[in-house]
């Protein structure tokens, strides 16, 4: 059976909006989304789903509770980078850029961190994918999830996000806004591991309303978010999930 990897990644939506220009006020008390995860993997259908989640290290803290207890529970913690703006383009601050990263989530867990994904599936525009790649393995990588596929001269394994005829029906982004019978692709399965993201915020996070904001990119940030956890809850059904990193070390 096509291996299939259920990732989260554990940033906040907020902060996220800020890095790329759109303030945006935040609700005091405002949950993290983790809490609701953890009860919706509680109560799945699928037998002891193991999700991996990429993590913004500036974030741990902040979620550090729900990290341990998700780490606990079986669930892979990778790095999402050390805060979610752009990856520097010079190479030596880049690698310090994603050993900090690392570092950041291992700190809180405890535990060794071999994944990578970078925010907004960003790569520096000064650099090769294959310098990009062999800079990953430097600082300390064992794999990376993004959209780009070097293939056999890669420093790392690659898991990219799952494809559809050229779409990138994988992302949760694209998975909210189809009609049910558009994630019929997504069950089949394939001849390579399928990967799903998705983001902490999906599960459980006061957003601002669709009908509450005049700004095309916030609208397009929020509208059908409250669909996701339905759609991870039939993916699982249908699949399971097992890790990213169990999946690259039989690659």
């Amino acid at each position: 059976m096509t291996p299939v990897c259920v990732t989260v990644d554990v940033e906040d939506w907020y902060d996220g909006m800020a890095e790329v220009g759109h303030v945006i006020s935040a609700p005091s008390g405002g949950s993290s989304g983790l809490a609701a995860l953890r009860a919706l993997l509680a109560d799945s259908p699928a037998p002891q789903p193991r999700l991996t989640l990429f993590v913004v290290g500036k974030y741990c803290a902040e979620v550090g509770a729900d990290l341990s207890e998700l780490a606990a529970a079986g669930h892979e913690l990778a790095s999402h980078g050390p805060d979610h703006g752009l990856l520097p383009e010079d190479p030596d601050r880049l690698e310090d850029w994603l050993r900090r990263g690392r570092e950041m989530v291992e700190d809180v867990v405890q535990q060794p961190v071999t994944g990578f994904r970078s925010p907004r599936f960003g790569i520096p525009q000064t650099i090769s994918l294959e310098h990009y790649r062999e800079i990953l393995g430097r600082a300390g990588f064992r794999y990376v999830s993004d959209r780009h596929v070097l293939g056999s001269s890669s420093a790392v394994k690659e898991l990219p996000v799952f494809r559809w005829k050229g779409v990138p029906l994988g992302g949760g982004s694209y998975q909210r806004l189809l009609p049910r019978a558009g994630l019929k692709p997504l069950l089949r399965g394939g001849s390579q591991p399928i990967v799903h993201y998705y983001h902490s915020y999906d599960f459980g996070v006061s957003l601002p309303s669709p009908w509450s904001t005049r700004s095309p990119a916030v609208l397009k940030q929020v509208v059908g978010r409250s669909r996701i956890p339905a759609v991870v809850t039939q993916i699982l059904a249908a699949s399971g999930s097992v890790s990213c990193a169990e999946v690259a070390d039989g690659l």
